[in-house]
């Protein structure tokens, strides 16, 4: 009895833990069945595989807002981070094929990116700035410079590893979905299996304990919006491929939607709990969820909405859990 006891109590952790995953997953499975239903097209492999691809592109974006919402903090400086970013990567090549500029411009992107980051660790870990007010300030910052640095008028175009890297295909398997599988693999293992990950967690959950137990709380949450901030700069050039060119607000819808792919994947606004493996179904679900509700006729008003109210929706939810963990 005890050990039929005991593996009922596994059955319920295993269950608790994951309930968020298996629900997004399932309205994954719904949302495929009804839209199968209602339009044969949408179920097809050619639609299937643009979605994915577009999944891919907010995935990446995700990755970094998984990162920093599990410190119990948020990134809204996604947009025009990212956006500086594609514009650096653009004028600096050119379409180019010469090796140097190649990898002298895309260093340069990610290395903007990751700097940004970086200074929103700063602000938030040393400074300490409330995350919403940091991160919504250098957004701001952002597209100050980036209206000033092109005048108003990005200018070049994306070279062809990257045009390849978001619409090309490998034995019909697009590398953009590749991409996102290596990156999936990166962050899966960083927040399960190294050190790092246990400390961002335990930041994420009560930072005060972390930092009596030896835990570096500012160095992590530095390095945690450093990442954030890379992750956008890798976004920044899957985008620039997918358009070949850079242009001003291309990173804007990804704020909204990057917050609510983590949300939805069951990640934890208040930190502490939650993981990739969660957000990569949220990206899936934003993405089917947005190409229904255009086939339905929603305008993006209405999507706009609909991100928010999963949002406070969730907020509530995790907030109540919180309430009763305490």
């Amino acid at each position: 009895m005890a050990t039929l006891s005991n593996r009922l109590d596994l059955g319920d952790t295993w269950l608790g833990r994951n309930r968020s995953l298996l629900i997004t997953y399932g309205l994954i499975v719904l949302l495929l069945g009804g839209m199968g239903l209602r339009d044969p097209d949408f179920v097809g492999l050619g639609n299937l595989r643009q979605q994915l691809v577009f999944a891919a592109f907010l995935g990446t974006v995700a990755a970094g807002q998984t990162l920093v919402i599990l410190t119990g903090g948020i990134d809204l400086s996604v947009a025009w981070n990212l956006n500086f970013a594609a514009i650096l990567f653009t004028q600096t090549i050119d379409g180019s094929q010469s090796a140097g500029r190649l990898v002298s411009g895309t260093a340069l992107a990610l290395l903007a990116a990751t700097v940004v980051g970086c200074a929103n660790g700063i602000g938030v870990a040393v400074l300490r700035i409330p995350p919403l007010v940091m991160t919504l300030g250098m957004n701001a910052v952002m597209l100050g410079l980036t209206l000033v640095y092109t005048n108003g008028s990005p200018q070049g175009l994306a070279p062809a590893f990257s045009r390849d890297l978001a619409i090309g295909r490998l034995a019909g398997v697009p590398w953009a979905l590749v991409f996102w599988l290596v990156l999936g693999v990166g962050v899966v293992f960083l927040l399960r299996r190294t050190v790092f990950g246990r400390r961002l967690y335990a930041v994420g959950y009560n930072p005060r304990a972390s930092y009596l137990a030896g835990v570096p709380v500012r160095a992590t949450l530095v390095a945690t919006y450093a990442l954030g901030g890379l992750s956008a700069g890798l976004a920044a050039i899957l985008l620039t491929g997918y358009s070949s060119n850079s242009y001003l607000g291309m990173g804007d819808a990804y704020v909204l939607q990057s917050i609510a792919a983590v949300v939805i994947g069951g990640t934890s606004i208040l930190g502490g709990a939650g993981g990739y493996g969660g957000t990569i179904a949220g990206a899936i679900t934003i993405v089917l969820l947005q190409n229904a509700l255009q086939v339905i006729g929603i305008r993006p008003a209405g999507q706009n909405i609909l991100y928010g109210g999963i949002i406070l929706v969730m907020l509530f939810v995790y907030g109540r859990s919180a309430r009763v963990r305490e």
